[in-house]
């Protein structure tokens, strides 16, 4: 069942189709490209209900392509990823389903791979060494127990 739209709300519509597929999107990031367009409350919910019923708008989809970008780009580890999509309003269910998919195996071959890139670009003494990795992965939101198992291979 559709619901009808005026002539102004399927502007808006066309406008945040446009925005979803350029890029996956979630629900938070399009209810704040609704806001800054001055949309009504009423006509943000008609909008937000069609982008999902046409599937321009999925959350998982969203956490899936989130997840892959952030742990091959930006180097982030499950905490910092949980941390991220909280903050975008996803559902716990869903961070928990998709952060668990994240194969052992491929997290620790990601982890080994940036912690040994990381190793090579420290300078200073072995303690300022060990302060900056543990900084730096931390930030990342990497778990406490490899970048301590990673510390003592190292040593």
């Amino acid at each position: 069942m559709s619901i009808k739209l005026s002539k102004d709300e399927k502007l808006i519509l066309e406008k945040m189709r446009s925005y979803c597929m350029y890029q996956e999107r979630c629900i938070q990031e399009v209810k704040k490209k609704l806001t800054r367009l001055q949309v009504i409350p009423k006509s943000k919910s008609k909008i937000i209900n069609h982008l999902i019923d046409d599937d321009y708008l999925n959350e998982v989809r969203f956490t899936k392509s989130f997840i892959q970008g952030k742990l091959r780009i930006k180097k982030w580890g499950r905490i910092k990823l949980n941390y991220e999509l909280k903050m975008r309003g996803v559902k716990k269910f869903i961070i928990d389903e998709e952060i668990n998919k994240i194969s052992k195996r491929d997290y620790y071959d990601y982890f080994n791979e940036f912690s040994i890139n990381k190793i090579k670009t420290l300078k200073g003494s072995k303690e300022q060494k060990k302060r900056s990795f543990i900084n730096y992965f931390t930030y990342r939101g990497w778990e406490n127990n490899l970048i301590y198992e990673k510390l003592n291979e190292i040593n």
